[in-house]
């Protein structure tokens, strides 16, 4: 599937060495079926069993294959990681139009296959993935812990503002859409028309690249999953959520979503929590030395939580 695709591979030259796919370091790809999806998924399973597994989750300008950069480094620590394809993006296949509520779904599915399995599982959402991670995190028992790089409360005008293409789609865009009739709502977009894309990532030559990606930010979604995504609720508010760890790892110099917006929604967070901000990194934190730092802060917090 992947070894079809250019996209990721150009990636990697921008990558240090330690966070490049390589023969020795290449995930398996297999198809999860959940209902009505096949979902493409990337494994990372070191060859020594680890009890721990971290899920990953993307946003809306990626998908799990360009996740590695994160992924390779957590699994030469020992760890088992998953990268999944959530519908719409990468590899998965579906036969009805997918919608926010299913990913969620196909998340909390996921990582429950891997609590049966008695894995200690991790849940790390980059950008859109955050709050995605967090739903998830408010469904399913035994979860360790919750990384975040962003966690965006789309209830909030600020935070459309600054996911938005620009300030009239984010007022007056959703509400207008909401009004059509649900064939134009079945109709796909590019994603870059409607959300800030350009902010995506710092270096314009690997914007270039991303852009560039038909399985990714250079992707077309339906309408009535951007108005799923966009008019959804947290599960619950965060001054409600206590049971697990959470830590926060914001790019500090994020172009898209700066750490203010993540903030109104992880300050109220009740349950123990830590932020980390990731000097030089974008809003895809491939940057040093933020991206090191990055590294080191979500291994120490994933073996203090999930240790006995």
């Amino acid at each position: 599937m992947y070894s079809t695709e250019s996209v990721w591979k150009e990636l990697q030259r921008y990558l240090p060495s330690e966070n490049r796919i390589i023969d020795e370091v290449m995930p398996t790809e297999k198809m999860y079926k959940f209902k009505d999806f096949n979902v493409h998924v990337d494994e990372y399973i070191p060859s020594q069993t680890s009890n721990v597994c971290v899920v990953l989750f993307h946003g809306v300008g990626g998908n799990g294959r360009l996740l590695s950069f994160l992924a390779v480094p957590l699994f030469k620590m020992g760890f088992e990681v998953i990268c999944p394809d959530l519908p719409g993006y990468g590899f998965s296949e579906y036969e009805k139009y997918p919608s926010y509520n299913d990913w969620i779904d196909i998340g909390c599915d996921i990582t429950r296959s891997k609590i049966s399995e008695n894995k200690k599982v991790v849940l790390l959402g980059l950008s859109a993935g955050g709050m995605l991670a967090y739903n998830i995190a408010c469904k399913v028992d035994q979860i360790k812990g919750l990384i975040v790089t962003n966690i965006l409360d789309t209830r909030l005008e600020v935070v459309r503002e600054y996911s938005a293409k620009n300030k009239f789609q984010a007022k007056y865009g959703l509400k207008l859409l909401g009004y059509m009739p649900d064939f134009i709502k079945k109709l796909k977009v590019p994603i870059a028309m409607v959300t800030n894309m350009n902010g995506l990532v710092n270096d314009e030559n690997v914007l270039k690249v991303l852009l560039k990606d038909k399985r990714g930010a250079g992707n077309k979604v339906e309408i009535c999953f951007l108005l799923s995504m966009m008019g959804s609720e947290p599960i619950k508010e965060p001054e409600q959520f206590m049971k697990i760890p959470v830590l926060l790892c914001h790019p500090g110099n994020d172009k898209w979503t700066p750490a203010s917006i993540s903030e109104l929604f992880f300050d109220r967070i009740k349950a123990n929590k830590n932020k980390i901000i990731l000097e030089n990194c974008g809003h895809f934190p491939i940057e040093s030395p933020g991206r090191e730092k990055m590294e080191e802060e979500i291994v120490k917090f994933i073996n203090l939580t999930t240790t006995d």
